[in-house]
């Protein structure tokens, strides 16, 4: 599986529209067949905005163009786009989600943020309640945004799925580089499968940015480090951490998730 991750630049005061002319011509740039699956990061369609109203009146309008580019790209390159996106229901109620645009049918939204930083319960987004994967062309997704990130029982309620692809869209604008990365190895060891990860890019290189590709026993397959820019990687998705069960038994290898999958159960009864 062919995977491009868009790391966009955060905007600065008055410069969103930028950002998602940025991002748009990223989407105009793909080529057909070029790639599987494009991800880019929470909030892309307001990203720089804090205040409710301007938010949503951004989403409705020019957000709202975004999410018509990724609609078209998809079905004009024949890939699959998954995009963080602050959603606003038929019943008004915002929700910061992980949206999905096949190439050949309707986008769909499996997965809404479960852990609200306090800006956001302030405004009223309304917060997801569980974490439940969802299969998609032969692939069992899991998703993660943001600040879900920090939760790593979020993580292993996906192990328990079987997820072969961790999807984690964020925004962290303030953490080091290497927090972001300890953080986001841990979750892919935690979950045991590949971890997609899309954020953006900050003024400052030396905080946020690390969109980063990394498979199940941590090991950093690309990197886009701290600058705007998008990164391309070919991923076996159903690739797992197999390690021999326990000291001395090279001749038993398995799927480390399971052994671990195997030992909580043991412990919960």
């Amino acid at each position: 599986m062919r995977i491009t991750i868009m790391q966009p630049p955060y905007p600065e005061k008055g410069e969103a529209l930028k950002v998602l002319d940025w991002q748009i011509r990223q989407l105009k740039g793909l080529v057909p067949g070029s790639t599987d699956l494009v991800i880019f990061p929470e909030n892309a369609n307001c990203t720089g905005y804090t205040d409710l109203e301007n938010m949503k009146e951004l989403i409705r309008n020019e957000g709202a163009e975004f999410v018509e580019e990724m609609r078209k790209t998809a079905k004009r390159v024949n890939c699959t786009i998954m995009s963080g996106l602050e959603n606003i229901g038929a019943d008004g109620i915002m929700r910061n989600q992980l949206t999905v645009f096949p190439p050949d049918a309707e986008e769909f939204s499996p997965y809404t943020k479960v852990h609200l930083v306090e800006p956001e319960l302030a405004k009223g987004i309304e917060p997801g309640t569980e974490a439940k994967a969802f299969d998609y062309k032969g692939v069992r997704f899991g998703a993660a945004i943001c600040f879900d990130s920090y939760f790593p029982e979020l993580f292993v309620e996906y192990a328990k799925q079987r997820i072969d692809v961790m999807v984690v869209v964020s925004h962290q604008r303030q953490e080091r580089p290497e927090i972001l990365e300890f953080l986001n190895k841990s979750r892919a060891f935690d979950c045991g499968c590949t971890l997609l990860r899309s954020a953006p890019a900050m003024k400052n290189p030396n905080v946020g940015g690390k969109s980063m590709v990394i498979t199940p026993e941590g090991k950093i397959l690309a990197d886009a480090g701290g600058v705007p820019g998008v990164i391309t990687c070919e991923i076996d998705p159903k690739a797992r951490f197999l390690r021999a069960a326990s000291y001395g038994e090279p001749d038993r290898i398995g799927d480390y998730r399971e052994v671990l999958l195997v030992s909580r159960a043991h412990v919960d009864q």
